[in-house]
C-alpha cells in the first residue's frame, strides 16, 4: 500500500450487492445474527482491461447502503492494476478489525477472571 497516493485514480462501480445474514457473538458470548453486504468493485486499468475485486462489509459500515450501480473513486496500482486502494473500505476493514480485537479481548479477560483463583487477605 506504501506510494498509493501515486497510484492512479479512476472511478469504479458497484457491480453487484448481494445482503446475507451471518451468525456472530456478541460482547455477552451470545450467539446473534448480522447482516453483511457482499459486493463486487469493477474498474478499467489504463490498459483497457477490466478489473474487480469482491469485498464484504458488515451492517454498520457506510458501504452497506450501496445497492449497485453507484461509482466511487478508488486508486489502482499502475504496476499492479489488481491492487486498489479506497479509502472507505480501509476504514471499514480497520474498524471490523478492532471491534473483533476488543472482542477476542473481553472474552479472554472473562475467561481468565473466571479460572483465577479467589483473591484472599
Amino acid at each position: 500500500m506504501r506510494g498509493y497516493d501515486k497510484w492512479i485514480q479512476t472511478e469504479a462501480r458497484i457491480e453487484s450487492s448481494n445482503l446475507e445474514k451471518v451468525e456472530a457473538y456478541d460482547l455477552n458470548g451470545n450467539q446473534t445474527t448480522i447482516s453483511e453486504s457482499d459486493d463486487k468493485l469493477v474498474w478499467t486499468d489504463k490498459m483497457g482491461q477490466t478489473q474487480s475485486a469482491d469485498f464484504c462489509v458488515p451492517d454498520d459500515s457506510p458501504l452497506y447502503q450501496f445497492i449497485g450501480g453507484e461509482t466511487v473513486t478508488i486508486r489502482y496500482n499502475p504496476a499492479n492494476p489488481e491492487e486498489f486502494y479506497y479509502r472507505e473500505l480501509l476504514r471499514t476493514n480497520v474498524h471490523t478489525a478492532v471491534k473483533s480485537t476488543l472482542f477476542c479481548a473481553f472474552v479472554i479477560g472473562m475467561t481468565l477472571l473466571r479460572f483465577a483463583p479467589p483473591y484472599t487477605v
